[in-house]
């Protein structure tokens, strides 16, 4: 029964991510894409887009928003303080103690984390999903923004660096947009809105190539303890913070999806910007996204 329920989520919904990134693989393979140049189109362009139409179109309430809110801080702050302890136990450098704080504490809760949304529970459970992307979108952002740089840049450069990022303008200008109830013409909307819905699918595709050309190789213990505490430790922080801030029905097991999600790709796409630890960001994307085939549907079951 258990393995059927498994069997039928897998089909269901991440089937259909799968099989988007295994198309961005194959098409990297025969054509070879310039990575840089695809990473910053999703960066600064399509990525912006999806994050300012889905938050001017989600629906939330005060309350669900703050609880939402304190959920996505304390779960992203105790990610990232275990993912610093671990990387400061096992003596890395600079470059490497970004990179495990980025791969433990950013999650892929767009453009793998909204497939499955959507697939797993349907419309509802999609606009669920942007809940916890609305709260904390311009807070993730900048610190995956501000982490990335810093390991390659002084403070002051990394602060110069966040500002540049057009999501956290994006974000900022929904928010906005909502909190003063400022009207925007279909003809500006309309086009903005196509360019975020072509952001799932894009990113989905960079998600593949990044995999293919992160390849199996000779992976090292740093990667496998990365991945440990992005699919394992994180539902468990996930699942105690939700019940600790009063998260409950169906918006708590969205998001305790959302965080359990593997790596996330922006920060290969920040690492690739700023020139910081590619390789082992690559990997621990490709093995957690690989692992999370068989985490995301346990996880799921134990939810429902």
């Amino acid at each position: 029964m258990v393995i059927e329920e498994i069997a039928s989520i897998f089909l269901k919904a991440l089937f259909p991510v799968v099989l988007v990134a295994g198309i961005g693989v194959l098409a990297d393979r025969f054509l070879r894409f310039d990575l840089r140049s695809v990473s910053r189109l999703g960066l600064y362009i399509f990525a912006p887009a999806l994050i300012f139409t889905s938050l001017m179109e989600v629906q939330v309430n005060i309350s669900e928003s703050f609880r939402v809110l304190l959920f996505g801080m304390i779960t992203m702050f105790g990610m990232a303080l275990i993912g610093w302890l671990y990387a400061h136990l096992c003596r890395f450098d600079g470059k490497m103690r970004s990179s495990v704080v980025l791969s433990v504490s950013m999650f892929n809760a767009v453009n793998f984390g909204f497939p499955f949304l959507l697939f797993a529970f349907g419309d509802e459970g999609l606009r669920l999903g942007v809940v916890l992307v609305a709260c904390n979108g311009l807070f993730h952002n900048g610190f995956a923004t501000f982490v990335a740089a810093r390991a390659v840049q002084p403070i002051n450069q990394a602060f110069r660096a966040l500002w540049r990022m057009p999501v956290v303008y994006a974000t900022g200008l929904a928010v906005l947009f909502r909190l003063f109830d400022l009207p925007i013409p279909d003809a500006v909307f309309q086009p903005i809105a196509k360019l975020g819905l072509a952001g799932i699918p894009l990113l989905l595709v960079v998600v593949g190539m990044e995999l293919g050309r992160a390849g199996f190789g000779t992976v090292c213990g740093k990667v496998w303890g990365a991945v440990a505490l992005r699919l394992l430790v994180a539902p468990v922080l996930a699942w105690s913070v939700a019940s600790l801030v009063g998260l409950t029905g169906p918006l708590r097991d969205v998001v305790i999806l959302q965080v359990s999600m593997p790596t996330a790709i922006l920060p290969i796409v920040y690492a690739r910007e700023f020139g910081s630890n590619v390789g082992f960001l690559s990997q621990v994307v490709l093995f957690s996204t690989l692992l999370s085939l068989l985490t995301l549907p346990i996880l799921l079951i134990l939810l429902r």
